[in-house]
């Protein structure tokens, strides 16, 4: 859960900040904001999602690869002839943009938008602006 915001975007959000002041300032006893935050969104998470289904799709979203057993990534996304819109986030590391950068190169017809955000992975949830302009422009140059 970590990973889907980055250091800054925690930072500006929290800061070293406690959620009460009577508390220890030190040590895992101490009421930390984000560990509030990361606390709450993991109940969150455990009442929405059965953790061995979890397991399973993250596994899969790991192993994902749809040229195996076709060539490399680059020979067949090369055969892909419709345009292809390829959003990627700036700070996202848990798909880097440079994994989107390339997968864009190899689609003859790939265009690339970066959307810029300090909210890592959840910029594509957190920059709605951002990713509707992108999709509208890509959709309006390809009517």
């Amino acid at each position: 859960m970590v990973s889907y915001r980055t250091p800054l975007g925690y930072h500006q959000k929290f800061g070293r900040a406690l959620t009460d002041e009577s508390g220890p300032s030190y040590g895992s006893r101490a009421p930390w904001q984000v560990k509030s935050y990361l606390e709450y969104q993991g109940k969150k998470f455990l009442d929405r999602f059965d953790p061995v289904t979890y397991v399973k799709l993250t596994e899969q979203m790991d192993s994902h690869d749809v040229s195996r057993g076709r060539g490399t990534m680059e020979e067949v996304l090369s055969h892909v002839e419709i345009p292809v819109c390829v959003l990627g986030i700036d700070s996202d590391i848990l798909y880097p943009l440079r994994e989107q950068e390339e997968i864009a190169s190899w689609l003859p017809n790939g265009e690339l938008k970066i959307i810029h955000s300090d909210a890592g992975h959840d910029g594509f949830l957190l920059e709605q602006d951002q990713v509707a302009a992108h999709i509208k422009s890509f959709l309006y140059s390809h009517d």
